[in-house]
């Protein structure tokens, strides 16, 4: 694996929020969720030069959820309740910046970069070459934000065991194809410990 400067690297943490863990049962449990939070705490311990985060933060009567536009979800991460907030134990101080998406009713935002188109200019005018992804979901939200970035000419890596996935078969969304996807596209699909012992 080629090694990482972290001078030129940062982090995007996506949606590390309780409403896609078993604490918020009747939102959208991630198997796994709750799990990610020591390897992305052992991330967020690096000296990168930014970090980032993302947070859904949706109204209650958002176009994905059941019943509304695109009936995929159950309500999740309505802005200002439980589901919406960091998960507990993660280091959020550690955070520069965090982005809310999806707080639109009648748009969906799965990336980052959907809501916030100007951040790969940002992350490029702020020297930035390496971004590297974790968070929920790995195949949904994860996967679109390190897709965009991926296509702006950034190196993308999206570190697999600091992150949880959950195929949506209404919505046509895979983990098996989407990681298929991503490594077409030049994605590094790595483990915490493959990218601490690539950090230089």
């Amino acid at each position: 694996m080629q090694s990482i400067h972290l001078k030129t690297a940062s982090l995007l943490v996506v949606d590390a929020q309780q409403g896609f863990t078993e604490l918020c049962p009747l939102e959208l449990p991630i198997p796994g969720g709750l799990q990610i939070v020591p390897n992305v705490n052992r991330l967020l311990d690096l000296p990168w030069a930014r970090i980032d985060a993302s947070q859904d933060w949706h109204p209650p009567d958002h176009c994905s959820f059941l019943g509304r536009r695109d009936n995929l979800y159950p309500p999740h991460c309505v802005a200002g309740t439980p589901g919406a907030d960091f998960l507990p134990g993660l280091h959020t101080a550690r955070f520069h910046t965090i982005w809310r998406k999806g707080y639109h009713r009648d748009a969906d935002a799965y990336a980052v970069t959907a809501q916030h188109p100007g951040l790969p200019a940002l992350l490029r005018q702020t020297g930035i070459t390496t971004v590297v992804v974790c968070g929920l979901a790995t195949n949904i939200c994860c996967f679109y934000a390190a897709r965009d970035l991926r296509q702006a000419g950034f190196r993308v890596l999206i570190v697999e065991d600091a992150s949880a996935g959950i195929d949506v078969p209404a919505a046509n969304l895979f983990q098996v194809r989407t990681k298929n996807e991503g490594q077409w596209m030049g994605i590094e699909y790595v483990t915490t410990a493959d990218l601490l012992a690539a950090v230089e």
